[in-house]
């Protein structure tokens, strides 16, 4: 069975996760945000002191990354948890969105 899919693409900050999120609620849909699973890398890769850079130890981290992410309310922002940490702020900094197009920039990682 296939899901239907949208994509929204932009530059950083235009509003596509805001737009997604609402577009997901109005009609039922689940909403997967792939620019998070790459801040989510490199959040976790500072955590863990892996260099951005490094390829091989990333695409280990991205095999073991304990995320989740929980629907908010009709209005709200899904909450996001990695290792049980709540770090749905923490993902939305300009140092994560820095980090996230440093590890995104990587094809292993990309397949990863």
């Amino acid at each position: 069975m296939t899901a239907p899919v949208i994509a929204l693409d932009g530059p950083s900050g235009s509003g596509k996760g805001t737009l997604a999120g609402l577009l997901a609620n109005r009609l039922g849909w689940n909403l997967l945000d792939s620019g998070a699973i790459y801040r989510l890398l490199a959040h976790g890769a500072g955590k863990h002191g892996i260099d951005l850079a490094d390829e091989a130890r990333l695409v280990e981290l991205a095999a073991r990354l304990d995320v989740q992410f929980i629907p908010g309310q009709p209005g709200q922002e899904q909450i996001t948890l990695l290792d049980g940490e709540d770090v749905t702020r923490a993902i939305r900094t300009e140092q994560a969105g820095a980090g996230a197009s440093k590890v995104a920039a990587l094809p292993a990682v990309r397949a990863a």
